[in-house]
């Protein structure tokens, strides 16, 4: 064997051990950072992580009801290209079409409502 193999093995096992400790020695400052402090939120890492929930009953909501505008006529505010916005009651609604491109001025009925997505249709 010429010096350059033997050598290339030497440090590819010395680059191994050396990461191997590196992970190691991250895993025990990670475990040790995580159970500092007996009280709930008093570890290090605890401050990273929401330890709260939004209920609906306290008003928190992911996604704004729109089933009243079901089958409501509305008038297009922008072109709908296919997506825009339309004033249903002098309310602006976002809504999309069914694929084809509505005109500005246009007159549309909601067709289907699905959690925040609004479907329109020209008429």
């Amino acid at each position: 064997m010429s010096e350059v193999q033997i050598f290339s093995g030497a440090m590819f096992s010395f680059v191994t051990y050396a990461l191997v400790g590196i992970a190691v020695l991250g895993i025990l400052v990670v475990i040790y950072l995580s159970s500092r402090g007996s009280k709930k939120n008093e570890g290090m890492l605890d401050e990273l992580v929401l330890d709260e929930r939004q209920q609906n009953r306290d008003g928190y909501t992911s996604v704004i009801d729109k089933s009243r505008f079901l089958g409501a006529i509305g008038v297009c505010v922008t072109d709908l290209r296919p997506a825009g916005t339309i004033t249903v009651e002098g309310e602006p609604v976002d809504v999309v079409t069914e694929g084809s491109f509505v005109k500005q001025g246009d007159i549309v009925k909601v067709i289907n409502v699905d959690g925040s997505r609004v479907l329109v249709r020209q008429i």
